[in-house]
């Protein structure tokens, strides 16, 4: 029993190395040259809100009409957000 309580957390540990390096990816390859500018960004997240919005008005479940509500409030905060960014680029 002593031997497994080890690899367990052996696991564990390799898990979050595992996503961690992960996140680490991706955020390195968030700073690559091609990157979206802030407008891009905020065009997208307006969008994401809409189509969120739309499918919030044609959800048959309850819970899938707060999970739809939830997706585009969080997008329009977004996008309100990088327009606050936009703004501080330009001046």
């Amino acid at each position: 029993m002593r031997d497994s309580l080890p690899h367990s957390y052996d696991h564990a540990w390799l898990l979050a190395q595992i996503v961690d390096g992960y996140y680490r990816t991706e955020m390195a390859s968030a700073r690559s040259d091609d990157d979206p500018d802030t407008r891009e960004l905020k065009l997208q997240q307006a969008g994401r809100a809409r189509d969120e919005s739309r499918f919030a008005r044609e959800a048959e479940q309850p819970a899938e009409e707060r999970a739809h509500r939830r997706r585009s409030e969080k997008a329009a905060y977004l996008s309100d957000k990088l327009a606050e960014a936009e703004r501080a680029e330009k001046g």
